[in-house]
């Protein structure tokens, strides 16, 4: 996942604090020096628009060295901080995109200005970073400091406010606090239509979010109707610049695997794959999630042969488990059920116990960590090993009894990176 674990410049290891490292005051610096910054943030700009991160974020670093040779560090400088941890993320740099949100907030506070929109949406990204890596807790804290400002400084019905709360409801969704998750994704939802117009491409993350949980909630037909509604934004707003919502194709072709319509999960699937093959520079992770949500889809179909030189791939991707625990399960998950399926049990067992430590270790008495379990029941029966998967099932029944969640579908739950990586 550390594509880039060089990337961090000079300026970002010797000054991480602003307050530590005092700027030289310059407040004046020179029109041509400022329209060069301008042109290097426009450059970077098109660079993450167009896939390539790599390009992008070295575009964003010279913005940075140039800004502090020039002594400038304002309002512009906190959004430079952000593009970087946004671009980190999409790399799979997830120390470097904490590292600069941690800047942005420190510089925030430097200019007095701890208390703001700016710090809401700082908290926001943070708080999603954090859900991508399991630390959910953290992210919780960091979402509700994100609402207060907003909400405080933007207004209840901003748009900003609307996607605090939105990634506040998903959050939710993913620890399986159902009734909390549909309250917030609604309210989202509502506001963030009273100021878009219905062919806004700002919809489609409200749109998405909604989706989610009706098809976790096993409501499939009606998020079908919510994410085509997206798609059709979406197609209209980029045209067949499908980088800019690949996952919602993911997203997409995991409902229609769930579906059992394997035709049109292999379409939208292998739109997500060759939409994620443009970039440049981008979390593997990613990528290993679309090859196997891809393989599974093939799979199902009973087309080993098409699963299989993506499941080989996904045994030599070497997902950071310790950075995104969450999407390592899934991929995990999907492998087992492809040996499972090719009768292959010792690999599915491994692979199962794979994802349920993952997922044990990030989410506790969770229904993801009962579908773990299941699966591994089975795997362990297939090698007549009857007694120890019968613990684990009754293991499972336990924790789905004690959440009295029972629309809860743990077979349909959409990756968190994937999901998270649409909604910026």
């Amino acid at each position: 996942m550390k594509f880039l674990a060089a990337l961090i410049s000079v300026i970002s290891l010797a000054c991480f604090s602003w307050s530590a490292c005092p700027i030289p005051s310059l407040p004046n610096p020179a029109a041509g020096q400022q329209s060069a910054l301008e042109d290097l943030r426009h450059i970077g700009l098109r660079y993450s628009q167009e896939g390539h991160y790599r390009d992008a974020a070295a575009s964003y670093e010279e913005v940075l060295h140039t800004a502090q040779a020039l002594g400038i560090s304002d309002t512009t400088v906190v959004t430079d901080l952000q593009n970087l941890a946004l671009i980190a993320e999409e790399m799979g740099n997830y120390m470097d995109a904490r590292n600069y949100y941690l800047r942005e907030l420190d510089l925030l506070n430097h200019l007095g200005a701890a208390s703001s929109v700016a710090a809401g949406e700082a908290y926001l990204e943070l708080g999603g970073l954090l859900q991508i890596q399991g630390l959910f807790s953290e992210a919780e804290t960091h979402y509700k400091k994100a609402v207060g400002l907003l909400t405080q400084h933007a207004g209840s019905d901003d748009l900003r406010t609307a996607k605090a709360l939105g990634r506040l409801g998903r959050l939710y969704m993913e620890r399986a606090k159902f009734a909390e998750a549909s309250t917030l994704l609604r309210k989202a939802r509502a506001t963030a239509e009273k100021s878009l117009t219905e062919d806004n491409p700002k919809l489609i993350t409200f749109f998405d979010a909604e989706a989610y949980f009706l098809c976790q909630t096993g409501k499939y037909r009606e998020a079908e109707k919510k994410w085509m509604s997206a798609l059709k934004i979406a197609e209209r707003a980029y045209g067949e610049n499908e980088i800019q919502y690949g996952t919602l194709l993911l997203h997409l072709g995991q409902m229609y695997s769930v579906l059992g319509d394997y035709p049109a999960a292999e379409t939208m699937l292998q739109r997500s794959l060759a939409a994620n093959e443009k970039t440049s520079g981008s979390d593997p992770v990613d990528r290993a999630i679309i090859m196997s949500s891809l393989a599974a889809a093939y799979t199902k179909h009973r087309k080993l042969a098409d699963a299989a030189p993506l499941v080989k791939s996904g045994e030599a991707s070497d997902a950071s488990c310790s950075e995104a625990p969450i999407s390592c399960a899934f991929i995990r998950s999907n492998l087992g059920g492809y040996y499972m399926t090719t009768g292959q049990w010792g690999a599915a067992k491994l692979e199962f116990g794979r994802a349920l430590k993952l997922r044990e270790d990030t989410l506790g008495e969770h229904p993801l960590v009962a579908d773990s379990l299941i699966s591994l029941s089975r795997a362990l029966r297939m090698l007549n090993r009857k007694k120890e998967a019968k613990i684990y099932k009754t293991r499972a029944g336990q924790i789905l009894e004690s959440q009295r969640n029972p629309a809860y579908d743990a077979s349909n739950t959409i990756d968190v990176r994937s999901f998270q990586a649409n909604n910026r």
